[in-house]
């Protein structure tokens, strides 16, 4: 194949695009409506109204009370370490890699230890486990632990519950991010359509066809006139999308959570070949009609793998992880060169030249 000739024939029809007001208003369009305005009008309401707050993931947790602004550490004269040590009482000492048991705690430092059916009062805690424990006017940091009753304290655990906004989130990503793919999947309707069929009624195809251009490299030309303004909108969309998003998200979440691996991969690999099937598709279909509307209905079957991908997203059965998108890249990899073998194998300039009329 000479790529050369592919490569006059997509300036070609760029060229006859570019006279087309619909197609180019509708390639501006379409993507800005679905790509930037409704994902905007979804997630300010759900930023407004979703709250942040996040609650500690330990089972039996109780706090009351709070510990007050001059609160201190406490001062300390020992220290114990990598001991284990059951029913005693500590004062004024610094607890590290200990386990214990039973005990009576006051006014002591506590690190990376076990501490199990203890009272702890006027302490400081960091890296420990709490089993069971009663936790007075003291303060903790990266702590864990079950039934724990916290009076008058401030303690800090490891593990939380996501909050309402962070368990939205991803499902709502997953549901925009299904925008990014069926956009450059219907645009070729558009674009790809009118390829063969709009030419041939502005009488500009048959001057093409009698050029001593290959059937690959003229369905390869018509492939990249319609692959290129897709993608190059959809693209547009999405990086207009993810600021605006990022720009509405980061005052409540803290930081950018856009574009994530499953998006970057979402747009490198499967919106490509979900482009590239529906425009393979849509010359196939505007090869064999006479009609350009009759090209575009029959144009709009072609989306259906994507349809149903997001069908099955919008149900819930499929969640697009970077898994998820190399398989569905693959296999409408696999069905674009299906498609591009059979468009060219049937192919006909001859029919096209000697029986539209």
């Amino acid at each position: 194949m000479r790529w050369r000739n592919a490569w006059i024939v997509m300036r070609k029809d760029l060229d006859e695009f570019k006279k087309q007001k619909f197609v180019i208003g509708s390639i501006i369009a379409m993507p800005i409506i679905l790509g930037v305005v409704m994902p905007l009008a979804m997630f300010v309401p759900m930023v407004t109204m979703v709250p942040l707050d996040r609650s500690w993931d330990i089972d039996g947790l109780l706090q009351i009370g709070s510990l007050p602004d001059d609160a201190v550490t406490p001062w300390t004269n020992q220290t114990i370490e990598d001991a284990s040590i059951d029913a005693t009482i500590f004062r004024h000492t610094i607890l590290k890699n200990a386990s214990l048991t039973h005990c009576i705690i006051e006014s002591c430092i506590i690190e990376n230890t076990t501490v199990v059916d203890t009272t702890i009062t006027n302490s400081s805690l960091s890296n420990s486990y709490l089993m069971n424990v009663t936790v007075i006017h003291s303060e903790g940091t990266r702590l864990d632990g079950r039934f724990i009753l916290a009076i008058s304290s401030n303690l800090m655990f490891t593990r939380t519950k996501p909050s309402e906004i962070d368990q939205v989130l991803p499902l709502m990503f997953n549901m925009i991010l299904m925008i990014f793919i069926i956009i450059p999947a219907t645009l070729p309707t558009i674009i790809a359509t009118y390829s063969i069929v709009g030419e041939k009624n502005n009488r500009s195809l048959e001057p093409l066809l009698a050029t001593p251009t290959t059937d690959g490299e003229l369905l390869a030309g018509k492939i990249f006139s319609s692959f290129l303004p897709s993608m190059g909108a959809t693209l547009l969309a999405f990086t207009l999308g993810v600021i605006l998003l990022d720009i509405v998200l980061i005052p409540k979440v803290g930081y950018p959570p856009l574009p994530n691996l499953t998006w970057i991969l979402s747009m490198v690999l499967l919106a490509p070949t979900a482009c590239l099937m529906s425009v393979l598709a849509c010359v196939l279909v505007s090869s064999k009609v006479s009609d350009v509307r009759a090209a575009q209905q029959l144009g709009g079957f072609i989306v259906m793998p994507v349809v149903l991908l997001m069908l099955g997203v919008l149900a819930g059965f499929i969640f697009l992880s970077p898994v998820m998108i190399f398989v569905f890249a693959g296999l409408y990899g696999c069905l674009d060169l299906g498609l591009f073998f059979f468009a060219k194998a049937i192919f006909n300039r001859e029919a096209i030249l000697t029986k539209w009329s």
